[in-house]
């Protein structure tokens, strides 16, 4: 498939982003967001095999911060997620004239699909949340803790900056500080959730370090919209990488589901 890497420019920000496919807006295409450490390279090929698999085209982009899309000057607040969900993901559609999509994310990627969907300003037909992190329960923040000392004291700072160069430090506690204040503790989405009206489908390790029984609770007891949730055994907070197949057929299933619904 055809593929192409380019900067957007959203605002004062130019942003990374990589198309894999034929843009047509008359035709439905899948938008990629990734975790919250992450970037283009970390997806490690899964938008080609999401691209080949479904035969749809791909899109993914680096947020601000991330990768080669800038560095951030100030810790995130608690709200970044809905920023990224109701300014930057619509202004990125717009400007590709994307009509039709389907939104897959991981981790904190994955929670912006669903806040984005809420809003129904765009047309999203489907989201795809693999690995949503949806509360700041205690088992994310001891997870996010664990992180710090790995970053200060381990390899996890050398392994970051080869794809975020010198915008690591600021990316990191960017993010770890936002999902330490106080400001998220009484952090909830399930509003939102409610007002989703477009299929979902949640995947989510049963082995993952950052918890998921409380996000996953978050998604079944608040959304009336059509889901499936997949839970996998053996699996950590990476399923798109490690359990790369069963993501794959869960987002051809969805995309099965829209176009009955259409």
């Amino acid at each position: 498939m055809h593929q192409q890497s380019l900067f957007l420019e959203i605002g004062s920000m130019r942003l990374k982003t990589l198309i894999i496919g034929e843009l047509d807006s008359n035709k439905t295409c899948i938008v990629l967001l990734h975790g919250g450490l992450d970037s283009l390279e970390t997806w490690k090929g899964y938008p080609e095999a999401l691209a080949k698999k479904t035969g749809l085209t791909v899109i993914a982009y680096e947020r601000f911060g991330h990768g080669e899309s800038g560095c951030l000057s100030e810790v995130r607040k608690a709200g970044y997620r809905h920023l990224e969900a109701n300014e930057t993901l619509p202004a990125v559609v717009n400007k590709l004239g994307l009509n039709s999509i389907i939104l897959v994310g991981h981790s904190d990627g994955a929670a912006m699909c669903l806040l984005a969907a809420e809003t129904q300003q765009l047309n999203i037909i489907g989201v795809c949340a693999i690995a949503p992190p949806l509360v700041p329960e205690e088992m994310v923040r001891t997870g996010i803790v664990e992180a710090i000392k790995e970053y200060e004291d381990g390899n996890l700072a050398k392994k970051l900056k080869l794809f975020h160069g010198d915008a690591t430090d600021s990316l990191f506690y960017g993010w770890a500080k936002a999902w330490l204040s106080p400001e998220f503790d009484d952090w909830s989405c399930e509003e939102e959730i409610q007002a989703i009206r477009c299929p979902v489908h949640a995947i989510f390790g049963q082995a993952d370090d950052y918890g998921y029984r409380a996000s996953m609770s978050v998604i079944t007891n608040n959304l009336s919209a059509p889901m499936e949730v997949l839970v996998l055994k053996g699996i950590g907070h990476m399923p798109h990488h490690h359990a790369r197949q069963e993501t794959i057929d869960s987002i051809n299933r969805l995309i099965k589901r829209t176009a009955a619904n259409e």
